[in-house]
């Protein structure tokens, strides 16, 4: 069947129905609500009787919470440093500058207190640092679903917006 016959796929408005104008003779683009998160539950937006549970949904790893490996860098700015007790965790001369920065002047200035201050640097760079994204779907959020197998699996492709 040519993309023009399932309906008006030629000029797709949503991606809805790009997706439908892309996927094989008994797929199907819907949408779903959150209903659970724990363990995951998703229910058609059309017919609430079709309740999906997590095990035959297939959720792909953006919409789930997880560690990556990234870089981190600062161009010109400033860098924050408070600990938990409210107090630096470095000695200060009285002129406010010390050593051991691998960039910038030293030079920083403490607006609450002594315990907390601001490191004016050129750069900054961490590589391979570990960050947790914590993006998995939450109760009350609509997707979109490509159902195949016959409606016996379901890939979860995004969030509505």
């Amino acid at each position: 069947m040519a993309a023009t016959d399932k309906g008006n796929t030629a000029n797709p408005s949503s991606i809805k129905e790009l997706f439908q104008g892309m996927t094989p003779e008994g797929a199907n683009v819907i949408q779903g609500t959150v209903i659970s998160a724990s363990p995951l539950k998703i229910q058609a937006v059309n017919d609430e009787k079709l309740i999906l549970p997590e095990g035959v949904l297939i959720v792909p790893r953006h919409l789930t919470d997880y560690t990556t490996t990234c870089d981190i860098s600062l161009g010109q700015g400033a860098i924050n440093s408070v600990t938990q007790s409210g107090q630096g965790t470095h000695p200060h001369g009285s002129s406010g500058t010390h050593g051991g920065h691998s960039s910038g002047d030293g030079s920083h200035s403490h607006p609450s207190g002594e315990g907390a201050h601001v490191h004016n640097v050129a750069t900054f760079n961490i590589s391979g640092a570990s960050i947790t994204v914590h993006n998995a779907l939450q109760s009350g959020e609509r997707v979109h679903l490509l159902s195949f197998n016959n409606g016996k699996k379901y890939y979860i492709l995004d969030r509505v917006r």
